[in-house]
């Protein structure tokens, strides 16, 4: 078998390593080191520093892959609000608050049933009778999609709520990451 000559990498002192030889240790200063070789060079490397470039990396990819988390989830975010905006004239906007909503509802509703009850009384007695159903319709539609919009609007406050908590612990990681 062959030996060739090298230096320790880290004391400079001359070592005798074989062909084969991947990791070998200096008698002088006990560096464990790592033979590398290409195809006009031989030289040795530390494996301390191997494992802490290894441990750097490692961290650096950490944060990379908590960055791209908390970009997928605005991402996903943004999104879901795009899709929840409410088509107008002037351009998508975001939906009002559900309970404005309810409210207006309580009240056309309750203008729709005046109108039933109006149309049903003696007061009015050429209103022929299919007509009171329009009015009673109409209440309850709204009603049904005032309190439908009240159910989206709370689902919608429990999602963003949950994007804000996960957004902040992937943050809270992210910060203590690239604080050590």
């Amino acid at each position: 078998m062959e030996t060739l000559s090298v230096r320790c990498n880290h004391c400079g002192a001359p070592l005798q390593v074989s062909d084969a030889a991947r990791f070998v240790t200096c008698q002088f200063c006990q560096s464990s080191l790592e033979v590398k070789r290409t195809e006009s060079s031989i030289f040795t490397e530390e494996v301390a520093k191997i494992a802490e470039n290894t441990g750097k990396m490692a961290e650096s990819l950490e944060v990379i892959a908590l960055q791209n988390e908390i970009e997928k989830l605005d991402r996903e975010w943004g999104i879901e609000q795009m899709n929840s905006m409410v088509p107008s004239r002037r351009g998508p906007r975001p939906p009002g608050n559900p309970w404005f909503g309810l409210v207006f509802t309580i009240f056309f509703a309750a203008g729709c049933f005046s109108m039933a009850s109006l149309a049903s009384s003696e007061r009015v007695p050429d209103v022929p009778g299919i007509f009171i159903f329009v009015p009673v319709g109409m209440g309850l539609f709204a009603l049904f999609a005032g309190i439908s919009g009240v159910f989206k609007g709370e689902t919608r406050k429990a999602a963003q709520a949950s994007y804000q908590q996960r957004r902040t612990e992937l943050e809270h990681q992210l910060s203590t990451l690239r604080s050590k």
